[in-house]
């Protein structure tokens, strides 16, 4: 008796492609926060070409705004502490990119695909309809849940768990 095992070859992350073309659009938010490039995003938290590069500018627009806020009072005392950008604030490296940065994009990703999914919300009245609905709404909370994470762990507090009843 003989038997084949079929295996999938990994290809290296320099040669994804995501199924659409955003072009080098990017969100920028002055010269503390790294630049968000659309192309990176959509890779990153599986974003296909159903969304337009227009919606995916909108959504990572409101997603940069919402981070950026939320960091506020802490950007404002690294400022103090001389550190022009977000690069520089001292932290852990890892591939050659600092944790914080790595944060923060992960917080904008995050928010951008939960703020998608909120937006296009298929209607659907099928039971399988509403099996799906309910997967997006899981999905869509561990995002954001992911992206207050990721806020707490760029200023170094403690995440928080709460559960209302």
């Amino acid at each position: 008796m003989s038997s084949l095992v079929a295996t999938k070859h990994s290809l290296p992350a320099s040669t994804d492609v995501s199924d659409v073309d955003d072009g080098n659009e990017t969100v920028t938010a002055g010269t503390f926060w790294p630049v968000i490039n659309l192309k990176e995003l959509r890779l990153a938290a599986r974003i296909t070409g159903g969304v337009t590069t227009t919606r995916l500018l909108h959504v990572t627009t409101e997603a940069v705004g919402h981070v950026i806020e939320q960091l506020e009072e802490w950007q404002a005392s690294q400022r103090a502490l001389g550190y022009e950008k977000l690069q520089d604030v001292p932290a852990v490296e890892l591939n050659g990119e600092s944790l914080k940065v790595h944060r923060y994009r992960r917080a904008v990703y995050a928010i951008a695909r939960a703020l998608v999914l909120e937006g296009y919300r298929d209607v659907d009245t099928t039971p399988k309809g509403d099996k799906d609905a309910s997967a997006l709404d899981l999905q869509r909370d561990d995002l954001w849940r992911d992206a207050r994470w990721c806020i707490s762990d760029i200023q170094r507090k403690p995440r928080i768990y709460a559960e209302l009843c």
